[in-house]
């Protein structure tokens, strides 16, 4: 081979290496510009997680205490429940079983003293 086409070989070569070198950083560019809108996008649906997280926040704890209250006003319903059958049992109208006895009694004296 002669020194002429050695050089061109060589030159060659290095228009080919320039090529690959010139693909390789351009690949590796688009690659780094895809991961960053990647980036971009994620922070971006991260801080819209937050704030929506933010917003709701307030509503979870108006259900939690609006929940507590409501255990608590059917513990106090429960309780007040207990106390009327209790009463109930109680108080099995004296007054009418009084009244019963009397109304049976004047019966047996008009039956027996006419």
């Amino acid at each position: 081979m002669s020194s002429y086409e050695e050089e061109e070989a060589v030159e060659q070569l290095q228009r080919e290496s320039a090529a690959l070198v010139a693909t390789y950083q351009h690949s590796d560019l688009e690659g780094v510009q895809k991961v960053e809108r990647s980036m971009v996008e994620i922070t971006q649906l991260l801080s819209r997680f937050t704030d929506l997280i933010t917003e709701q926040q307030e509503d979870i704890f108006m259900i939690h205490e609006q929940a507590f209250k409501s255990k608590e006003n059917v513990d106090k319903g429960q309780d007040q429940l207990t106390d009327a059958a209790t009463r109930g049992e109680k108080s099995k109208h004296p007054m009418a079983t009084f009244i019963m006895v009397m109304a049976l009694l004047l019966l047996f004296f008009n039956w027996i003293l006419p």
